[in-house]
């Protein structure tokens, strides 16, 4: 199956911009063309994609390794793995079962997480993205785990220094920029931030993860922030998009009118994105406005990759 490189960028966990780079300038694989001259990347080479990507991440520098073979790359990744497990072979964990499923990687986490053991988290998130890829690491162990960590809090199983301790290690990792994930000078430009009176910031932390990694340029403004702020820097930076995250509480009047408020505000051209929990609540009630309603992580992938390849505002 032949892939698009906005689609080879989702598969591999690159942004389009490393990959063209790894391209151009180190010749590390030679995509076919198409007769318009888009790129296109077959299943092999965007496994050659994921080796080279995973071994960047463990310190390798994509200039030594480039145009090695693709056994040479899976030898040189089974070291570095081993080397990793050997280094956190403190853990109180079977490192075996580790390797099995991102599910035991949630359990262990919950698990650091109700026993206030911020470093064991760090150690075991930084290892799920090592095995698995900054994207699967991001949809399979860090979503689950900031479900089950909200399901517990109202349930009253756990406190809530056990949710500020997740929350706090949850968004180290996921503001910590990954080694070769460069963005292009004129990649489109996204400002992301919660409206005010939305204190949940890990969704809009996920957000700018997931557009960096698909080659935004991401400009994080935090949580809970006047309508007219948003739109403020937006405007200055003259952006593609702003993207906001809605958790908690669903359908409020007060949120619904900032929607609408925020997208009155904002150039007609400059898209408005909005995701989280409670999304699906406030796009019932705005049908008359102009806003990407992004539903989950896969959703907002396919609507940053079409962004990213229309029209500049």
């Amino acid at each position: 199956m032949l892939s698009t490189i906005q689609a080879a960028s989702i598969r591999s966990g690159l942004s389009p911009h490393v990959i063209r780079i790894w391209e151009r300038r180190y010749e590390a694989l030679t995509p076919s063309r198409t007769g318009t001259n888009r790129r296109m990347y077959c299943d092999e080479e965007i496994e050659r994609l994921k080796l080279l990507r995973e071994l960047t991440e463990n310190g390798h520098r994509i200039g030594n390794i480039a145009r090695l073979e693709k056994a040479q790359l899976e030898h040189m990744l089974k070291q570095s793995l081993t080397r990793t497990l050997s280094a956190t072979a403190s853990f109180s964990v079977d490192a075996t079962a580790l390797l099995e499923t991102e599910e035991h990687f949630v359990k262990q986490c919950i698990e650091a997480t109700m026993a206030y053991d911020s470093d064991r988290l760090r150690r075991l998130l930084q290892r799920a993205r090592i095995l698995f890829g900054q994207r699967c690491m991001v949809h399979s162990v860090i979503c689950p785990l900031i479900q089950k960590v909200g399901e517990f809090w109202q349930a009253g199983q756990i406190r809530p220094s056990h949710e500020h301790i997740a929350t706090a290690v949850i968004r180290e990792i996921l503001m910590t920029p990954l080694p070769g994930n460069q963005v292009a000078p004129s990649a489109p430009e996204v400002v992301i931030s919660t409206p005010i009176g939305e204190v949940h910031e890990l969704g809009a932390l996920l957000v700018a993860s997931s557009a960096r990694d698909l080659g935004w340029r991401v400009t994080y403004l935090g949580p809970n922030l006047p309508t007219e702020e948003i739109v403020a820097c937006a405007r200055a930076r003259k952006v593609r998009a702003i993207a906001l995250s809605v958790v908690y509480p669903d359908r409020c009047p007060v949120i619904q009118e900032k929607l609408r408020k925020i997208r009155n505000l904002m150039p007609e051209k400059m898209a408005l994105i909005v995701g989280g929990r409670a999304a699906t609540g406030y796009a019932e009630s705005l049908t008359d406005l102009k806003i990407h309603w992004a539903r989950d992580l896969g959703s907002l992938d396919q609507l940053l990759v079409q962004l990213s390849s229309s029209a500049a505002v």
